[in-house]
């Protein structure tokens, strides 16, 4: 009886001990990562960069064990915070986490979600002369600062880019310039049609062209968003004060009339994501995930499904998602959808390096031959 009262104990405690392990909650760090990649911008923008890390319940048990790393990039006017109660999304990471990994959602996983904002509100995750470079700010000044500060699988195969609205474009844009650092990719309600926001916009680029001075921004409100654009898509250093062109300008003769720029259109062409999947479906046929989603009541929801028809016109694997929702209502649970599949896809131990071995192999191969060669030639002389 008694040594089954201690069996039963024990049973207790170790059950016990399981569902604390499970319950356990992970936790958040915040740094400031300095970016050599954002030196020199002409808007002013610090180069140091503030970042919040989310680190899942088992990193602090004292292993050695490492984790994929999935990057978060916050929407226009977002930040950092985006994902721990600031700005416009409810509730908190570290709670659905938590949530998530006790239902078997997803998986143990580092989440780093970076500062873009910048003068003009958001960086658009592109590399500018203007703005400073953002896209390497995170595809490497950020990775290589995460890598080397904790413990990550650092490949490829166990890391991802996603974000929401602009946050989503980038994510979508990184994955494809960057496919040597992500293999999983993806957006929540993108703003991807680069094209769409040119043409249906065309009075705002032009009264912008009018605009002399940073006092006068204040008359745009979020309309300081296509400013943010021509910055990131089209940067002029000799254009002050915003050191950038605009694809819609007034003519100097009255009465004035709007009018085409086709250079700076074809510019910011070059960042559409449509444009950019055509020229890198290889990279897309090579990811091991990509997701995207979008509300049926959100204003980017055509652009959605245009990129959902476009990537299978190309033959590419991908997860789409539609849901009763506007821009912002969903973005949690968008965000839990989206690292359930990376879960599935990420690669969650360091892989063997085909490529390096083939090469080793290769190598041996060839000194075992001029070995063999030399040992024949030596026979001969005998």
């Amino acid at each position: 009886m008694t040594r089954k009262i201690f069996i039963a104990v024990i049973s207790f405690y170790l059950l016990l001990s399981g569902f604390n392990a499970v319950c356990q909650e992970g936790r958040i760090v915040r740094e400031t990562v300095d970016s050599p990649s954002l030196e020199g911008n002409l808007l002013g923008d610090s180069t140091r960069r503030q970042v919040t890390i989310y680190l899942p319940p088992s990193y602090d048990d004292g292993g050695n064990l490492a984790y994929p790393v999935v990057y978060l990039l916050h929407g226009y006017t977002g930040n950092n915070n985006l994902w721990t109660g600031g700005s416009y999304i409810s509730g908190n990471i570290v709670n659905s986490m938590s949530f998530w990994l006790q239902n078997g959602k997803v998986k143990e996983m580092i989440l780093v979600m970076p500062n873009s904002y910048n003068r003009l509100w958001g960086s658009y995750y592109t590399n500018s002369i203007a703005t400073g470079n953002w896209a390497d700010f995170i595809a490497r000044d950020l990775v290589q600062y995460i890598d080397s500060s904790y413990r990550t699988l650092a490949q490829r195969e166990s890391r991802a880019v996603i974000g929401h609205s602009m946050g989503g474009y980038g994510g979508l844009k990184l994955g494809m310039l960057y496919p040597d650092v992500f293999a999983c990719i993806g957006g929540m309600a993108g703003d991807y049609d680069v094209e769409k926001q040119m043409d249906s916009n065309k009075s705002t680029f032009a009264y912008i062209s009018t605009i002399r001075d940073w006092g006068q921004l204040s008359s745009l409100g979020f309309q300081t968003i296509f400013i943010a654009r021509a910055v990131a898509y089209a940067p002029n250093p000799d254009n002050p004060p915003f050191y950038c062109d605009l694809p819609f300008v007034y003519t100097d003769d009255k009465p004035r009339e709007i009018v085409k720029n086709p250079e700076t259109y074809d510019r910011f062409m070059e960042h559409d994501i449509f444009r950019i999947a055509e020229a890198r479906t290889d990279i897309l046929l090579n990811a091991r995930a990509i997701y995207i989603d979008c509300g049926t009541s959100d204003g980017n929801i055509e652009a959605a499904r245009a990129i959902h028809d476009k990537l299978n016109g190309l033959g590419v694997d991908h997860v789409y998602k539609e849901f009763s929702g506007d821009h912002t209502c969903c973005v949690m649970t968008s965000t839990g959808n989206a690292l359930e599949v990376f879960s599935n896809a990420m690669a969650f131990e360091m892989l063997v390096n085909v490529e390096h071995i083939s090469k080793l192999v290769t190598t041996w191969a060839t000194v075992k031959a001029c070995h063999e060669r030399r040992a024949s030639n030596e026979m001969d002389n005998n």
